[in-house]
């Protein structure tokens, strides 16, 4: 039962796009599929069709199903703020999330993990709970900077708690083919990280932005947009590379 962190400390690069989209996709190919929203921000849980409640699942909150079969939901509480605002390094806070997880498991085939754009308690609480990390990156120089300072992060916390946490892989998102720089970046991720960058890239696509006002996933709003289409093309990847 695969737990996946999907993470990114700079916000804007397609966390929650990503965590929404390969969740229902998912559950399309059969997957007992559970997003937990580890977002303060909640728009996981807004982007479905869910509402906020006032546990999350540090505090007891349970999954609830979606509207698309085979895909659950822990959303987003209002306690997150006060977990996050705990600044330690005791192990007690920091793995509270995997703890919380034990119960629930095996009820499911999958489990994405969606985090905040920071490195703080809650990331840490989604990278010592996975099992894998998807980080997506925006093809922009910025983006690459900050991508750097991620994959130090966790190979500082892989050391520190023991956590034989992997990396998934690099999803290169908001991909416009027609810019030079974008072609460019895409060109050196490939180059430096080879076979960890996955293959398939997401373009910018209005109906990926457009989905979540309507609470749904992009599978439902508009299969066959070339998002959605990119999306299950990565979603095919992961299958294929985590249950070969």
């Amino acid at each position: 039962m695969p737990v996946i962190a999907i993470s990114n400390q700079k916000g804007g690069v397609g966390k929650t796009t990503t965590v929404i989209n390969l969740a229902a996709y998912l559950a399309v190919a059969g997957k007992r599929t559970l997003i937990i929203d580890n977002d303060p921000q909640g728009n996981a849980t807004t982007g479905l069709g869910c509402t906020l409640l006032e546990h999350s699942i540090y505090s007891g909150g349970q999954p609830i199903p979606t509207h698309t079969e085979l895909l659950s939901m822990i959303p987003a509480g209002h306690d997150l703020n006060d977990h996050d605002a705990v600044a330690t390094t005791s192990d007690d806070r920091r793995l509270a999330l995997r703890r919380a997880l034990d119960p629930i498991r095996a009820q499911f085939d999958y489990i994405l993990i969606d985090c905040p754009p920071t490195l703080s308690l809650l990331p840490v609480n989604a990278l010592l709970a996975a099992d894998q990390l998807i980080l997506p990156l925006q093809c922009e120089y910025f983006a690459m900077e900050g991508m750097a300072q991620l994959l130090a992060f966790v190979a500082d916390l892989r050391i520190s708690s023991e956590v034989p946490l992997a990396l998934a892989g690099i999803l290169l998102t908001m991909v416009d083919e027609r810019h030079a720089l974008s072609r460019q970046i895409e060109a050196d991720i490939r180059k430096h990280f080879g076979s960890v960058t996955f293959k398939t890239v997401i373009p910018r696509d209005v109906a990926l932005a457009a989905a979540p006002s309507h609470g749904q996933s992009i599978v439902e709003y508009q299969p066959l947009s070339p998002g959605s289409i990119a999306y299950c093309a990565v979603t095919k990847e992961i299958l294929d590379g985590l249950e070969r």
